[in-house]
């Protein structure tokens, strides 16, 4: 159901629609992709920004560049560094008033307006999606909803550990799914163009694999390193740790359906 494109260029937009451009940083990486997709969506009074993206200044001039400095506001998604990083700069410099769900980003910059779900700033609908990330939010303009990072096409979205949440994850896939759209443009690669065919996918998807974990520690209990190592093999310790926390994040949601239960390090199923 993933799907990837050609490697796309840098520093220069791509037109998406009439009125959005994306410009893809050059962050590529095993989370990232091709690296971090910055919308820029042309409104009345100039340019909204979707997410600068990371402290890159080659990026943040493009994105200056691209929209002859008018920005009035930048929208974020959600409060990962590979998405925030060059906010508060790429503000200071355009005069742009900064939105997000908290009223603070994790490196110390100050929000100019907190959004909750179902506010409408500039023409956006704010959808709350927490999941991915606490604070994650999705914005819709028509039928277009900028999904961040909660979904993509490229993979599944990670759930990690302590601020992923795989049962508000699961909630807001299905609050998507009730959306009315045509388009889902993603944090990180390629454009989604049947959005209720893909989230119907993904939602099947993560209950198959919710199940599988129940089925492997109704089979034989154990701990989290066991289930890594039983369920991915041999990793690097990077991507072991994200596999740590991703099963963590699972077990917890069986937990609270009622479905397991960890006693000492060791989880198992309950019927």
């Amino acid at each position: 159901m993933f799907f990837s494109e050609p490697e796309p260029p840098r520093g220069t937009p791509m037109q998406v629609t009439d009125r959005i451009q994306r410009l893809v940083a050059g962050n590529g990486g095993a989370m990232t992709h091709h690296g971090t997709n910055t919308y820029l969506v042309a409104v009345e009074r100039g340019w909204v920004v979707i997410d600068p993206g990371p402290d890159d200044q080659s990026h943040l001039d493009a994105i200056m560049f691209a929209t002859g400095g008018k920005i009035g506001r930048i929208l974020i998604t959600h409060d990962h560094r590979d998405h925030v990083e060059g906010a508060a700069w790429l503000a200071r410099e355009s005069g742009a008033n900064l939105a997000a769900a908290r009223a603070s980003l994790a490196q110390g910059d100050q929000v100019d307006q907190r959004l909750s779900d179902n506010s409408v700033i500039d023409g956006f609908v704010v959808i709350a999606t927490p999941g991915h990330a606490a604070d994650h939010l999705c914005f819709q303009l028509g039928d277009v909803i900028f999904t961040g990072d909660h979904i993509m096409a490229w993979a599944p979205t990670s759930v990690l550990q302590p601020d992923g949440d795989a049962r508000s994850y699961m909630e807001s896939l299905g609050k998507l799914l009730q959306i009315r759209s045509k388009l889902f443009l993603p944090g990180h690669g390629p454009a989604i163009r049947n959005p209720r065919k893909f989230v119907g996918a993904l939602i099947a998807r993560t209950r198959e694999r919710e199940q599988a974990l129940w089925d492997q520690i109704a089979n034989a209990p154990a701990d989290i390193d066991h289930i890594v190592t039983e369920s991915y093999g041999t990793l690097s310790p990077e991507m072991r740790g994200i596999a740590h926390r991703t099963i963590g994040a699972l077990l917890l949601k069986l937990a609270g359906d009622g479905r397991a239960v960890c006693d000492g390090a060791r989880w198992r199923a309950l019927q």
